[in-house]
């Protein structure tokens, strides 16, 4: 893959850059705040990032200065033009917003979600099991993907392995519909109720989605309202003792699990349908 070509565009009109399926929505107050920073030097002091596509140009990196550009009807704004892949512009989208933007923890799990999945593309040996020996069903090359990547983010994010493990799994569980929902509820949901959400069965997920957007406190609280509705399913012991043991396991320390997992190792190996002559 060749790397990304910067072209020599100093501005463009704002009317020719075009977003789309952005990964966060963009904040009314940070427009504001850079608006009003405009109107008072008379300058936008930081340029955006864009990319030459087919008939115009797309944004990269910049969404709230564009918008700010819009609120202000500036005909131009300064930019960066750069000739690029999709998957090149996806992963600057999520750098530069990883590296310079305050997160919400939904922004967090979404943006390291896309960031493990661009990982995994530009380091296919840890999809394929050159590291992890052969897998089946995607399941042990996908645990290596996590693994590498999370004590790869863990350094450069500032978090521990533990931390983006968890909001990894988040981002890739939560439903974009859900997460439509989210955003525009009017408390914002923590990571405690992110994890809530991610926990539950596929067919749950939705509909706390829906009752936290619509006001309950916590997800846990509409968990426990969905629960209780009437015609609510019967509880699945199965489940909740999967549950236990997923948080159980979560809260152990690094040490902890590699100690479990090798206590354990043949049985587990067993359940996930690989035998010790795979490995």
């Amino acid at each position: 893959m060749s790397e990304p070509r910067w072209l020599k565009t100093d501005s463009l009109p704002v009317g020719e850059i075009e977003t789309v399926a952005r990964y966060r929505d963009a904040s009314e107050a940070a427009v504001h705040s850079i608006a009003a920073s405009v109107r008072e030097i008379g300058i936008m002091l930081n340029p955006i990032t864009v990319r030459r596509i087919r008939g115009g140009y797309r944004l990269i990196d910049g969404m709230h200065r564009l918008e700010a550009a819009k609120a202000l009807e500036l005909a131009e704004v300064p930019v960066r033009v750069c000739e690029c892949t999709d998957a090149q512009a996806m992963r600057m989208e999520v750098d530069a917003n990883l590296a310079t933007a305050p997160l919400t923890p939904l922004d967090m799990a979404l943006f390291l979600a896309a960031h493990k999945k661009l990982y995994e593309a530009a380091h296919p040996e840890t999809r394929q099991g050159s590291a992890g020996g052969r897998a089946k069903n995607g399941v042990q090359t996908d645990m290596m993907s996590v693994c590498t990547f999370a004590t790869n983010a863990a350094v450069s994010f500032g978090k521990t392995e533990r931390h983006i493990r968890r909001l990894i799994e988040v981002g890739e569980k939560l439903p974009p519909e859900g997460v439509n929902l989210l955003r525009r509820a009017s408390k914002r949901p923590e990571f405690g109720d992110l994890q809530v959400i991610a926990k539950c069965d596929p067919a749950e997920r939705m509909a706390i989605c829906e009752a936290f957007a619509k006001g309950k406190t916590t997800a846990k609280a509409a968990l426990k309202s969905l629960n209780a509705a009437p015609g609510a399913a019967v509880k699945n012991p199965v489940r909740d003792e999967r549950n236990r043991l997923n948080d159980i396991f979560a809260r152990a320390s690094t040490v902890a699990r590699r100690g479990f997992a090798g206590d354990n190792r043949a049985e587990l190996l067993d359940l996930l349908g690989f035998s010790e002559a795979d490995q």
